[in-house]
């Protein structure tokens, strides 16, 4: 059964006019090509990635695009804490080499100081050696809690920034796109004036504008 097609607001006729559907389909091809990763154990996953091409006609009826959700800050975060993990880690051994020859220079130089009220002479240089260490590995502690809360503040700033962006995309953004997804499901397209429209509107506008015809209520009234 032919469902009858509405008459072209511009032209008053019938007999060029499609579904937008319809004709975008035939002016778009789509396909998908496997591609490979390799994560950070050696292990490759495969995933599908699509392809589209267009002609002329079909950039102009392309759909609306879907806006963007915004990234939860703690993707970053979390790649950002996975980098400093991987590089304290190199590090480490590098720390632990001076400390493998203050040790051995402490017990020589215990040879050379005096001793003190008792006090055994490698306990001593033991402590010349051992407190300035101790220092730098406090400074580097005090660095880090520094640096924590710093991350912390700024990680709570972006996560109410985030928030904020979610609300709108949920509140305004996407029931925008919805709205205008659904008006371009109804859309039909004269091919003789190369016209876009919306049969209970009984107004056509040129294919250029199809996206402007979609969301701004004032243009299409």
């Amino acid at each position: 059964m032919n469902t009858a097609l509405p008459i072209c607001p511009k032209c008053k006729q019938t007999d060029q006019v499609q579904k937008v559907t319809s004709t975008y389909g035939v002016n778009t091809k789509e396909w998908y090509e496997t591609r490979t990763s390799t994560d950070a154990d050696g292990h490759t996953h495969s995933y599908q990635e699509k392809h589209e091409a267009h002609t002329q006609l079909g950039l102009k009826l392309k759909p609306p695009s879907q806006p963007p959700q915004p990234t939860h800050p703690g993707l970053w975060y979390g790649i950002g804490g996975l980098v400093v993990f991987v590089v304290l880690s190199a590090l480490c051994p590098l720390v632990l080499v001076p400390l493998s020859f203050l040790i051995p220079l402490a017990g020589t130089a215990s040879a050379f100081v005096p001793e003190i009220q008792g006090i055994p002479t490698w306990l001593i240089s033991l402590g010349v050696i051992g407190l300035p260490t101790l220092c730098l590995l406090g400074i580097g502690l005090a660095a880090l809690l520094w640096l924590g809360s710093k991350v912390s503040q700024r990680f709570n700033k972006d996560m109410a920034n985030y928030k904020d962006k979610k609300a709108i995309w949920d509140r305004d953004e996407m029931p925008r796109w919805q709205r205008a997804k659904e008006r371009w499901e109804q859309l039909y397209f004269c091919m003789r004036d190369e016209t876009v429209f919306i049969p209970a509107e009984n107004k056509a506008v040129a294919a250029e504008d199809m996206v402007q015809y979609l969301y701004d209520p004032y243009f299409r009234g």
